[in-house]
């Protein structure tokens, strides 16, 4: 059983439902798409098993979180997100654009998956920028991730969707080329590799919000 605020605001009662360790990067890997209880618990390394499954009981609990069986041919079940459990990417997307310095470094032993960048790209997006539909592939030595920025929306494709622009490098450089005003120092520095009709790139550029500003 969660524990309690024990307040009446909307905040405290919020937390009450979300604000244990790890529940809302469960939501962040079903934001994307359904999965299964063994997918989650490998891209959630190094949850513990009974972590993983006590934090699922507490969201289907919530209403936030529902398990489904899979239509044939299919077998098995899988997790997936109510719309009340989706109403969480704005807040997802809130954490990400604050913390979105602290990407700027990486400590060695941070685990790395692309999916988390492309993440982080979604929320940086302003979508009163996005306009004519432009991929945009993230290569890292971890893996990469392919990008489809379009008018309001922000969306993963397959691979084999031929990209726009490709940025390559380590993650913490690709969260740091999301500010065009670092783009010039990365790629001076050997560190970020830019590839792409020069259009597309200055696109790219303009439909990035700032990172906010740190007193």
């Amino acid at each position: 059983m969660s524990r309690s605020y024990g307040q009446h605001c909307a905040l405290a009662k919020s937390l009450d439902l979300v604000g244990d360790r790890w529940t809302l990067l469960i939501v962040r890997e079903l934001l994307d798409r359904p999965r299964r209880y063994g997918d989650l618990l490998n891209s959630l390394t190094p949850i513990a098993t009974d972590m993983l499954a006590g934090r699922l009981r507490d969201l289907e609990r919530n209403g936030l979180v529902v398990k489904r069986e899979l239509p044939k041919p299919g077998s098995g079940n899988v997790y997936d997100l109510t719309d009340d459990g989706r109403a969480l990417e704005d807040v997802i997307n809130a954490f990400v654009r604050w913390g979105r310095h602290l990407l700027f470094t990486r400590t060695p032993t941070d685990l790395v998956r692309p999916e988390w960048l492309a993440r982080a790209v979604r929320a940086y997006v302003r979508d009163d920028r996005t306009g004519p539909d432009l991929v945009l592939r993230l290569a890292t030595p971890q893996g990469g991730a392919t990008i489809l920025i379009g008018t309001r929306r922000v969306e993963l494709v397959g691979d084999e969707v031929a990209p726009d622009v490709v940025l390559t490098g380590e993650v913490d450089v690709l969260a740091a080329a999301t500010d065009p005003a670092r783009v010039d120092e990365l790629v001076a520095a050997g560190r970020l590799h830019v590839a792409g009709a020069p259009e597309a790139v200055r696109q790219i550029a303009e439909v990035f919000t700032p990172p906010r500003v740190r007193l």
